[in-house]
């Protein structure tokens, strides 16, 4: 519950401590003293957004802090948790707001975004004023309202999973549904790429490996060569060592006949003895060759041929024969795509009958929750100056949505004879605060929010009605803190707390201040508010507060 708001330079409050009660809390004042800047504070505290126009004039910056009593709220507490903040007993908001408009706030004296404070705002704090009751002509918080009221959180939660589940397997049907159509039409042209690359049985460093044979094999074949041409110039017909031969034959014959020509002799059998060792030496050193030419050309050919793929696909050999396998899975993904198909096609079948079996658990417990529930908010509405109400909830069939098979719409039919109205457009403002009421009366001990504001509830209201809402609001007061700003006497004798908002002006600056009233200060309050200060109107005044107390 709220235990006090502070406010400080908050456009027509220069300085204001405000305490708050249990129960039900009345707002008075005369119109414009200031109770919508109230009612604006507290918005702040809820996440609104702030503006220049709300720092007082002459001020640096606004202030607002609200003090919380968080020590049974359990679902505030693990907000807390969840955005890492103290969640002691004692919850402290405080906003912020600089001249330029821009401003800061913080829960627990940590800096919080505005996201996060609406989040734990919603948690502390409803807020019914005409722009709220518009969220009844949302059609979408029916059906929140009516399963909140049936209890039907734990099956729309098996509903919901049933759902997603079943459209989740439905979009898996039509992804692989598209995905084989997708291969249908590249088939051949997948087939053709995996036949050319199959037959190539590519292999990693093979590539490689064939160039370094090549290599090898080239510089053999070189050195074959050479070594033939060597022996050719030394050892065949007409080579240098059979001249060298020739040459000693005629100077041996020249010696035999010229002595002096043995000396000649023998210096060229020294020169012919080296070539001999030579010619031997090559013959015995001569390499097998590592390849034949048809190998090499063989080779040569395998290279081209990887290159050329190489090339075609833009990739390397890896690339290739990874291109290989995937070509393989998706041909045979072709093959398996029906059977998949089948497979999705059962499990969809059975999420389907099973989310329409949860619908129509849903659509029974809704069904008969609305009997219920239309009947006590209608008794409610008679109660608040509609006395030939009648309120019904349309529940008609459509195709599943994540909250079930139902369209759900509270109708109103506000007089007799003029037929059942949809909230969403026909239904008067003052109308829709009433049904508001009214269905807040019915859920009080559901909802879980601490606090509810009803800003105006009673507008164009007066009288028995009057009373009616005073008490409809007082009984609300038992489950939860309620506040209401209120120009009925009849709304404010009931409250058990009151809050006075006035508006002066000194100086030449118009002050608003905020009083929490006892006793007699409500008994002056609800004079005013009957319209007198005489003696007479406060005695009356007096046995309104009595009477109600």
């Amino acid at each position: 519950m709220l235990k006090q708001l502070t406010i400080n330079s908050f456009t027509l409050i220069a300085e204001a401590s405000v305490p708050f009660h249990e129960g039900f809390t009345a707002i008075t004042g005369e119109t414009g003293a200031g109770k919508s800047v109230l009612m604006k504070a507290l918005r702040m505290v809820c996440g609104d957004k702030s503006q220049a126009s709300m720092v007082r004039t002459g001020e640096e910056k606004a202030v607002i802090e609200g003090t919380f009593d968080i020590s049974n709220e359990p679902e505030v507490k693990q907000i807390l948790a969840k955005l890492e903040l103290d969640d002691d007993d004692e919850l402290i908001i405080r906003r912020e707001i600089l001249e330029n408009g821009k401003g800061r706030a913080r829960v627990n004296g940590s800096v919080v975004s505005l996201s996060d404070l609406q989040e734990l705002g919603e948690s502390l704090i409803q807020m019914h004023g005409q722009s709220e009751q518009l969220l009844l002509r949302d059609i979408r918080t029916h059906a929140k309202m009516l399963d909140e009221y049936a209890g039907n959180n734990e099956l729309l939660i098996n509903y919901s999973k049933s759902y997603n589940a079943w459209n989740n397997v439905l979009a898996e049907i039509q992804k692989t549904e598209a995905h084989a159509k997708d291969l249908a039409q590249q088939k051949d042209f997948l087939k053709f790429q995996y036949d050319e690359l199959s037959k190539a049985a590519l292999r990693d460093g093979e590539e490689e490996e064939l160039e370094e044979k090549v290599n090898v094999a080239s510089k053999s074949e070189a050195e074959h060569n050479l070594l033939n041409e060597i022996q050719g110039l030394i050892g065949c017909d007409n080579g240098i060592l059979e001249q060298v031969q020739n040459l000693q034959y005629k100077l041996r014959s020249l010696a035999q006949k010229i002595p002096h020509y043995e000396e000649d002799l023998n210096a060229l059998v020294e020169v012919a003895d080296p070539f001999e060792g030579i010619c031997k030496d090559l013959q015995r050193l001569r390499p097998s060759k590592s390849m034949s030419p048809v190998e090499i050309d063989r080779a040569n050919s395998r290279i081209a041929t990887i290159q050329k793929l190489k090339r075609k696909y833009r990739t390397d050999v890896a690339g290739l024969i990874a291109l290989t396998e995937q070509r393989k899975q998706e041909l045979d993904s072709l093959e398996n795509l029906d059977a998949d198909l089948d497979e999705l096609k059962r499990k969809a079948e059975a999420h389907k009958a099973e989310t329409n079996r949860l619908a129509a658990s849903l659509t029974e417990k809704r069904k008969d929750a609305a009997q219920r529930f239309d009947s006590a908010v209608q008794e409610i509405l008679h109660s608040l100056g509609m006395p030939k109400a009648k309120f019904f909830t349309s529940i008609t069939e459509q195709d599943p949505t994540p909250n079930g098979a139902d369209r759900i719409e509270f109708l109103l039919a506000p007089n007799p004879g003029e037929g059942e109205k949809s909230l969403q457009k026909a239904v008067s403002g003052g109308e829709l605060s009433r049904v508001l009421l009214a269905i807040k009366s019915v859920m009080a001990e559901l909802d879980k929010v601490p606090l509810l504001i009803f800003d105006e509830v009673d507008s164009g209201i007066s009288g028995e009605t009057g009373n009616s809402i005073g008490e409809a609001l007082r009984n609300l007061g038992k489950h939860h803190q309620v506040l209401t700003i209120t120009h009925l006497h009849q709304v404010a004798s009931r409250a058990q707390n009151q809050l006075a908002v006035s508006k002066k002006e000194v100086d030449g600056r118009t002050f608003t201040s905020i009083i929490d009233l006892d006793k007699n200060g409500r008994i002056e309050e609800i004079a005013r508010m009957l319209g007198g200060t005489s003696e007479t109107v406060r005695t009356h005044a007096k046995q309104l507060l009595e009477n109600n107390l």
